[in-house]
C-alpha cells in the first residue's frame, strides 16, 4: 500500500510540474539561447547551423583530420591511453560554444535536454560499446556554487532517451582543481592528475562511456578513465557534446 501511495504521489508531482511548464511556456514563451528568436530554446535556424562532427576523424581521439588515420599527430605525441576512444556529437564552433556557455554559466540548465538530444542524434554514428554511462563530475564545492553539474544533466537526458544505465556518483572528483580554460595540454594533464575516484561496486567489469560537455585535449577524460579502470572497469571511452578543433 505504501508503494502505491508513493507511486501515486510521484505521478501527481510529475503531472503538476508538466502542467506548470505548459503554463509558463504559454505566458513566457522560450527564446533561443543563441539568437534570442522566440519559440524554442534552440530555434530551427540554429539547429540547422549545428556543426556536426563527421568523418574523417582520428580513430582514437576523434579530432578532425584531413584523411582517415588510426592516430593523428597529436595522439602519436601524447596518446589518450587508457581511453579506448573519444567521440563527440558536434564541433566546438558556432552556435555550440554560446549554447554550452549559457548552460554552464548563465543558469539555463533547461538547455541540457535539447543539447543531450544532439548527442542522441549523433550516437548511432559511433557505435561505442556501453554498459554504463558516467558523467565527468564537478568537485562538490564547485557543484554547490553552480547549483548543478552540466555534464550530469546531459547524461540524465541522454540515458533517458536511449534507455541506458546511468552511473550515479560512480565517479567523484576528490580534488578541487582549477578550471582547465587557458591551460596548455601538459598543464591540463597535471591539473587533473589523480583528481578522481571511482566506485568499484558500480563500474567493475563494465564498458563505461564517460561523458563531458567539451573535449579539448582530452586530459579530463583521460584522468577519469584512469580512476574508472583502477576501480575495475572493463573499458572506458569518452563521449562529448562537442570536440574542440
Amino acid at each position: 500500500m505504501t508503494d502505491y501511495f508513493q507511486s501515486s504521489s510521484a505521478h501527481w508531482k510529475h503531472q503538476t510540474r508538466r502542467l506548470a511548464n505548459i503554463i509558463l511556456d504559454f505566458v513566457f514563451p522560450p527564446v533561443c539561447a543563441h539568437c534570442k528568436k522566440p519559440g524554442a530554446l534552440i530555434c530551427s535556424d540554429c539547429l540547422a547551423a549545428i556543426p556536426w562532427l563527421t568523418e574523417p576523424i582520428c580513430s582514437h581521439c576523434g579530432r578532425v583530420v584531413s584523411r582517415p588515420m588510426l592516430r593523428c599527430a597529436a595522439c602519436q605525441k601524447n596518446p589518450l591511453f587508457p581511453l579506448e576512444r573519444v567521440r563527440a556529437a558536434t564541433i566546438f564552433a558556432n552556435p555550440i560554444p554560446d549554447l554550452i556557455h549559457q548552460l554552464k554559466y548563465n543558469g539555463l540548465f533547461a538547455l541540457a535536454e535539447p543539447l543531450a538530444g544532439l548527442m542522441v542524434e549523433a550516437w548511432s554514428n559511433w557505435k561505442i560499446p556501453v554498459d554504463l554511462v558516467v558523467a565527468v563530475p564537478l568537485h562538490p564545492d564547485r557543484e554547490k556554487k553552480r547549483g548543478y553539474n552540466q555534464s550530469d544533466l546531459l547524461v540524465t537526458h541522454f540515458c533517458k532517451k536511449l534507455n541506458l544505465e546511468k552511473g550515479v556518483r560512480a565517479l567523484q572528483r576528490i580534488r578541487n582543481t582549477p578550471p582547465q580554460v587557458g591551460l596548455n595540454a601538459s598543464n591540463r594533464q597535471l591539473n587533473v592528475a589523480n583528481a578522481f575516484q571511482a566506485d568499484p561496486n558500480q563500474v567493475a567489469g563494465k564498458d563505461v562511456v564517460l561523458v563531458d560537455d567539451v573535449c579539448t585535449t582530452g586530459s579530463t577524460l583521460k584522468a577519469g578513465a584512469e580512476a574508472l579502470l583502477a576501480a575495475g572497469a572493463g573499458r572506458v571511452s569518452g563521449y562529448c557534446l562537442a570536440r574542440a578543433l
